[in-house]
């Protein structure tokens, strides 16, 4: 006895005394007192093969075969959707009432076990709960209903704005949807805003990918400028201001470079660097040593033009990217093509 004293008997949450009298479960040794574990007919304990089930496919309580609710005495039709009382039987559940197929074991609708008493009056004020649920969720509908009976109403009538009043340009940006956001814009400056966030959207995706830990992901800065070159050829720059982890896992942030190609008609890599100092040519450098720093120093000078020159994202349109990335929608985002 001295064993359980001070344990916690899992039918009334109580501890168990010197003086209690206790019943210790055959099958999984959990000690209960007596008194609860005559109260619930055996074992608390959830799966062990002395807790108390009515045999499978019976309802231990007077309920509708359909629908659940529970039935009076003296009641030969349910009082809430007429279903006889003797209607052949179905194996209903206990809890909510939904039919369960045969050879489950569990409610696929509330999870509760098959065969498992419930007390009426539970069962009732369940069915009273999802009574009211049902009237909260027709309620919640009305605007909705009202809103498209509204719509309809403009339709018929020959009014198509209701898409070009209800959305917006950050609406569409915020979607990924840049091409209706390009087309909606109201002037050149915000068509190029639109622009430049939907290469940085899909430059971002590509960005991500090729760091260490891809979900580390974290867009902090964008800068962008277009123009031609001296031979009247398209050209353009994209710098995005990237954090991530590095190989022990600390964050740490760079600047990427990407400029257009018009041979292939894309935005292409060019470089990544930490910082905007030149790096210095070492006399141990190889020739591919210098050659890289050669390349890097080339794209920091077009990082910090293009950060003073071009134009800057603001933080809106930095955290819709950063939410796409975390929604995993990236890399669905067309960019807005360089053909004008």
């Amino acid at each position: 006895m001295e064993n359980y004293v001070g344990k916690i008997c899992p039918f009334c949450k109580t501890a168990i005394t010197a003086e209690d009298e206790v019943m210790v479960c055959p099958s999984c040794a959990t000690p209960h007192h007596k008194a609860c574990w005559d109260e619930n007919k055996g074992c608390t304990t959830f799966g062990c093969s002395e807790q108390h089930y009515v045999a499978h496919g019976t309802n231990p309580t007077d309920v509708c075969k359909k629908c659940g609710a529970a039935l009076g005495d003296g009641q030969d039709f349910c009082p809430k959707c007429g279903t006889p009382k003797n209607a052949p039987d179905k194996n209903i559940c206990a809890k909510c009432g939904a039919e369960i197929t045969e050879g489950h074991d569990f409610c696929p609708k509330c999870g509760h076990k098959v065969g498992l008493a419930v007390d009426s009056g539970v069962s009732s004020a369940i069915s009273k709960f999802n009574e009211a649920q049902t009237k909260k969720n027709k309620k919640r509908i009305v605007v909705p209903v009202v809103a498209a009976a509204i719509a309809i109403a403009l339709i018929g009538g020959g009014i198509f704005l209701a898409p070009k009043i209800f959305v917006s340009v950050d609406d569409l940006c915020a979607q990924g949807n840049y091409l209706k956001a390009y087309d909606k814009a109201k002037d050149e400056d915000e068509k190029m805003e639109v622009k430049a966030e939907s290469i940085a959207a899909e430059r971002s995706a590509y960005s991500a990918d090729n760091l260490k830990d891809p979900s580390s992901f974290k867009l902090r800065d964008v800068y962008y400028r277009e123009g031609t070159d001296d031979d009247g050829d398209l050209n353009g720059y994209l710098v995005l201001y990237i954090s991530g982890a590095n190989s022990y896992g600390a964050s740490v942030s760079s600047y990427w470079l990407y400029t257009w190609g018009n041979d292939k008609q894309e935005w292409e890599y060019y470089c990544s660097v930490s910082d905007l100092s030149d790096e210095e040519y070492s006399t141990y450098d190889d020739t591919d040593e210098k050659l890289e720093k050669l390349l890097n120093n080339v794209g920091r000078s077009l990082i910090k033009d293009t950060m003073k020159d071009g134009i800057k994202l603001d933080k809106a349109a930095i955290n819709r990217i950063n939410d796409m990335f975390e929604e995993g929608t990236l890399d669905d985002v067309e960019p807005i093509k360089r053909t004008e």
